[in-house]
């Protein structure tokens, strides 16, 4: 009875263990079933501290999750762009639209590159295919709400990241991936990024290229990510659209 209740104790201890870490995710990324607990409003208030949309205006704004809000070396990265980072953690489609008014709009950029994946699908209810549909629509709409309020921006739209850490979700990211490159090719303001293979090659997630939740890209992850598909995208864009003012100055 004595190891019983130790095992007991011992598996309390562990859960409890589990439950906070997922607290503290939450409340600092907004990831997880704790999500709630992040202030998304004073992560968003440090993005326009950063860039006062009186000063910066159209440019390249990177409007995603959590890959981007961690890729702290992104204007060096690409560093011959005027670049912003708007990315914010735990970010969903919702949410981006949400603060569009806040984060997007007034900056009255050239080009948006919009970066969400399986935060908008691991708490949506119902089977793989309802999921996707949901997905998918709410995405159309999504879009089209953009380019009513910014007509002549320009679109970069990465596929969803193929995540070791979320393995389970990477069938239904390929669908959706298949479904948006659908829907960008229909659209001649929408550049879909195909990145699927940066991080899932041969039959094998690159776990190299991430920090240890396997979710988020480390540097050298983020600069393949960059040299291999965004950077070509973009020149492909500016090329073809015009969007010259967002280029430095050499």
């Amino acid at each position: 009875m004595k190891r019983k209740n130790v095992i007991i104790t011992a598996s309390a201890a562990v859960l409890a263990s589990v439950v906070a870490g997922l607290a503290v995710t939450g409340k600092k990324i907004g990831w997880g079933p704790f999500g709630f607990l992040y202030d998304w409003d004073r992560e968003t208030d440090k993005v326009t501290r950063r860039y006062p949309f009186e000063e910066r205006q159209k440019e390249i704004v990177f409007y995603g999750a959590s890959n981007f809000r961690l890729w702290k070396e992104m204007e060096n990265d690409l560093k011959e762009y005027k670049v912003q980072n708007h990315g914010f953690g735990g970010s969903t489609d919702k949410l981006l639209v949400k603060y569009a008014d806040k984060l997007l709009y007034p900056y009255n950029p050239e080009i948006v590159c919009f970066q969400t994946g399986s935060n908008d699908y691991v708490t949506i209810q119902g089977s793989d295919d309802e999921k996707v549909r949901q997905c998918i629509a709410y995405k159309r709409g999504m879009f089209e709400l953009f380019h009513a309020k910014l007509p002549d921006a320009s679109f970069v739209v990465m596929s969803g990241l193929l995540l070791p850490g979320r393995a389970e979700y990477s069938e239904m990211t390929r669908e959706i991936n298949r479904q948006l490159k659908q829907l960008c090719d229909e659209r001649d303001y929408m550049y879909f990024v195909d990145a699927e293979d940066l991080t899932f090659n041969n039959d094998k997630y690159r776990t190299e290229l991430f920090i240890k939740d396997g979710i988020h890209l480390n540097h050298p992850g983020q600069l393949m990510w960059c040299e291999n598909y965004i950077r070509p995208v973009l020149e492909k864009v500016i090329k073809e659209k015009g969007h010259g003012t967002v280029r430095r100055e050499k």
